[in-house]
């Protein structure tokens, strides 16, 4: 963990110097403590756990901190920490991946299902979208993390102005409340992109769904319109990001 902790501070930059400060480093510390090989090999292991462990301090930091009655300084702190936070919480959760629903998965993912509470903003089945992406040109990607099938996403282009919606977005009920639905949120967000070029994707979510209306605020989409059932925001990318 010692060793663990210390070789983040020879990354500023992923090049050939980097790597070789951390081999002499290691060689520095076997000059004075054996080192075995297969503790080198765990440096993985011990480096989530120290995410994990930073993760739960930070969270625990601004749990319950009050915004509006918080000076600057404070205010201005508390967004570095949860700019730490989603940092963490990215690099955690990167084994999650998007892949195209065929007949390999389709069936997997007609099973996929919110909770019961959650059908009230959230009532269309996982297996009503597959059939609408087929005939209504949308397009269905199942998200994964470490190979296990945890949720499903829907995107489409509005033929009418050529703007980019996410149609549904859900996490199986097994795998909430783990910080997937976030990291498949902003791995959807950069497949979008990346593919199409946009500079902008909308969505829509009931307006009583306060855990997603939290997210997606998060991930700096901005409320648009809105009406008694329904809540449309809109993230805009800078161009240079594309």
């Amino acid at each position: 963990m010692d060793i663990v902790s210390a070789i983040p501070d020879l990354l500023d930059e992923e090049n050939d110097d980097s790597q070789r400060k951390i081999e002499h480093f290691l060689t520095g510390y076997r000059s004075i403590k054996p080192l075995e090989e297969s503790f080198i090999q765990s440096f993985p292991l011990f480096q989530r756990f120290a995410d994990l462990y930073k993760y739960a301090r930070l969270l625990r930091s601004v749990e319950g901190m009050e915004v509006h009655s918080s000076p600057e300084w404070a205010v201005s702190l508390k967004e570095k920490l949860e700019r730490a936070r989603h940092g963490l919480r990215d690099r955690l959760y990167s084994g999650v991946q998007l892949s195209p629903i065929d007949h390999s998965n389709w069936y997997a993912c007609t099973q996929l299902e919110v909770t019961a509470e959650q059908k009230e903003v959230f009532p269309v089945p996982a297996v009503y979208w597959l059939a609408e992406s087929a005939y209504c040109g949308f397009t269905p990607l199942a998200i994964y993390a470490d190979a296990q099938l945890v949720g499903l996403a829907v995107y489409a282009v509005d033929p009418k102005d050529g703007a980019y919606w996410i149609m549904a977005y859900m996490i199986h009920h097994k795998f909430q409340h783990r910080g997937l639905g976030t990291a498949g949120m902003r791995a959807l967000l950069r497949t979008i992109q990346e593919k199409h070029a946009c500079d902008k994707i909308i969505l829509g979510h009931r307006a009583e769904n306060e855990v997603a209306s939290r997210m997606y605020v998060s991930l700096g989409f901005a409320e648009i319109s809105r009406n008694e059932g329904e809540v449309i925001r809109e993230l805009r990318f800078m161009a240079d990001s594309r």
